[in-house]
């Protein structure tokens, strides 16, 4: 959505590539945005929707701070990928009943990294808003793949 959500998106992508804590990043981005979807249809925004006056940016917001929820809670109480299904269960739960009080989250949040003094789990930083191991992403499209010898591929 903008620079700061940015920055917690690929702290999630890191820690989504933990080597112990890793999960499957575009599966959980699926799931969060079906938990998202799932609290619109059943009215659990309608009250920040309303008060806002607006749909797509408080659904976004929502979306956002689910995640930001799910990394902390993975982070922070050591999950694994057998840990996932609980997770995701216990987060619906919690997203229906206090959406106000995720959302709440995300803004403390997104002001701490303004400020340049907050991470995804919301240890101190030192050196600016940047961590310094970051990296920036780097995308291949299928077009871009070398092509492969055709040798031992049959037609299907």
């Amino acid at each position: 959505m903008d620079s700061k959500t940015l920055l917690m998106a690929q702290e999630i992508f890191r820690l989504s590539h933990h080597h112990i804590q890793q999960f499957p990043f575009c599966l959980m981005s699926v799931n969060i945005t079906r938990i998202a979807i799932q609290a619109l249809r059943e009215e659990c925004l309608s009250r920040e929707c309303n008060r806002q006056q607006k749909v797509i940016p408080v659904v976004n917001s929502f979306y956002a701070a689910t995640f930001l929820h799910l990394a902390h809670i993975w982070k922070t109480q050591q999950k694994t990928i057998a840990d996932s299904g609980f997770v995701l269960k216990d987060l619906e739960v919690l997203a229906k009943k206090s959406p106000r009080r995720l959302l709440k989250t995300l803004e403390i949040y997104l002001a701490g990294v303004s400020k340049g003094q907050t991470s995804l789990l919301g240890a101190q930083k030192c050196c600016g808003a940047a961590a310094p191991h970051s990296k920036d992403l780097t995308f291949t499209g299928v077009c871009d793949l070398p092509p492969h010898s055709s040798e031992g591929m049959w037609p299907v």
